[in-house]
């Protein structure tokens, strides 16, 4: 879910389209009784756009449910203020004691739409879904807002999405008196995540946020989206902020999945383009008696600042990654230590900031679609360094820091590492295909993997 939120941030260099739909689930042989769909797509040509969905549990008791993967959707005109969109995703995830086995997930929808205004419009139809390893099999009511921002950019080259910084956090919660799903005192939860920031209007802007447990709830995750105000004090800035959004896994009860949450902090600048952030706060799942409180520490890559004309004059370059990959298990793979008929096959998305001109900041986030680990999801982050193998060739090497947990596979209290070699065959100065191989581990489980990876990366730059 990092590099989710991370490809976000990197996006508005293109043309988006939007969507938040909620799906009323017709399926009474689970506790998913509906899921949250927010849906990221780049469009193409004739109505056709494709990108990345996050599917997350919103209602029953099936939080910490998350399905997470790619998505086309079709539109056709009916009349300037009407239409229909057909869509269809194919991903997996799994959660909430709901999947076993595989967890992968194909949906197909057909919603009708009404501009209400330029780039805002209503959704209402119905959708099919299934999860293999679940009783999720079925049909579905949705509702949803489309919103399809504009590309241009303004006199000084930033694009009107207003996008503000990126930021890397560390998060940790306690929740004093909170039982677990378990029955059990809920442990103090330790987050690591990544987030992306937007300008609104002078002193606002939204974010949003996706965090996974490294410590005190293995398997917990949570996508959180909101508005934050700052105050400026010279360079600094003090800000308050209110969030919502989805979260679950990991023994910590949050029911259907709905949290909320609300912090204050403080902003002080420590070079040109970086922030330190300090803010306190409470998270709140709305349908439990789940509340806890904590502190958070960011640094921030901001992207709007005032720099001087030579700065100005440079683009900041992306990199965006799209791929599948094996992890062949060992014998500590599982907690069953039995890995029979195990075999995870991951989807990937990384998201790349380059700092230098070889060198880069990197998001990477899996989620497995088959295999027999429901559930299992990786996010890191780490650095990269490229170096030139000819003209068609280029190796890269990374390191990597993260949260991992779910599908009964042992990492331990959720910290791992790794590290990875990536050799890219290039078709075109923005475009590569990728081999890659590396090794994953858990700092105090069972989890020490080879990962053998295959994928596309596309290469762009903003102002």
């Amino acid at each position: 879910m990092l590099s989710f939120v991370m490809t976000v941030v990197a996006l508005p260099a293109f043309s988006l389209e939007i969507e938040s739909s909620y799906d009323a689930l017709h399926a009474p042989d689970t506790t998913i009784e509906g899921l949250h769909r927010f849906y990221v797509g780049v469009p193409l040509d004739d109505g056709l756009s494709f990108g990345q969905t996050l599917y997350s549990g919103a209602y029953g008791d099936g939080g910490g449910a998350f399905f997470w993967g790619f998505e086309g959707v079709k539109r056709l005109a009916i009349s300037p203020s009407l239409g229909v969109a057909i869509s269809g995703f194919l991903g997996g995830g799994g959660g909430a004691a709901q999947v076993v086995g595989d967890g992968t997930m194909w949906r197909l929808g057909v919603v009708g739409e009404y501009a209400v205004t330029h780039h805002w419009s209503l959704q209402a139809g119905v959708s099919r879904l299934q999860v293999n390893g679940a009783k999720l099999d079925g049909w579905a009511t949705t509702l949803g807002l489309r919103y399809a921002p504009s590309a241009k950019t303004t006199e000084n080259g930033r694009n009107d999405m207003g996008l503000s910084s990126a930021a890397f956090r560390v998060t940790q919660y306690a929740f004093p008196d909170v039982p677990a799903r378990s029955g059990t005192p809920q442990e103090d939860l330790k987050l690591m995540g990544a987030e992306a920031r937007f300008d609104i209007a002078k002193g606002v802007e939204a974010f949003l946020g996706a965090d996974g447990a490294v410590a005190g709830g293995d398997g917990y995750m949570q996508v959180l989206s909101g508005l934050r105000k700052r105050f400026p004090i010279g360079r600094a800035s003090v800000f308050g902020q209110a969030s919502v959004g989805f979260g679950g896994g990991g023994d910590v009860d949050t029911g259907g999945g709905f949290i909320a949450g609300a912090a204050a902090g403080i902003a002080l600048p420590i070079a040109e383009k970086f922030d330190l952030e300090l803010a306190h706060g409470v998270l709140t799942a709305l349908d439990t008696s789940a509340k806890g409180h904590g502190s958070q520490i960011s640094i921030s890559r901001v992207l709007g600042r005032k720099v001087t004309d030579r700065q100005k004059s440079a683009a900041q370059r992306w990199q965006v990654s799209l791929g599948l990959s094996v992890q062949p298990p060992n014998d500590t793979y599982m907690k069953a230590r039995s890995h029979d008929d195990i075999l995870p096959i991951m989807q990937e998305s990384s998201i790349d900031l380059f700092l230098g001109e070889k060198t880069y900041l990197t998001g990477n986030a899996q989620t497995t679609v088959s295999g027999g680990v429901a559930g299992y999801a990786v996010g890191l982050l780490g650095a990269g360094h490229e170096l030139d193998l000819g003209e068609k060739w280029r190796l890269s090497i990374e390191g990597h820091v993260g949260a991992a947990g779910g599908g009964g596979v042992d990492v331990g209290r959720g910290v791992v590492a790794g590290v990875r070699g990536e050799i890219d065959y290039l078709l075109s100065d923005s475009n590569a295909l990728s081999m890659g191989l590396g090794l994953l581990k858990s700092f105090d489980g069972g989890l020490s993997v080879p990962i053998v990876q295959i994928g596309f990366k596309h290469r762009f730059a903003t102002r």
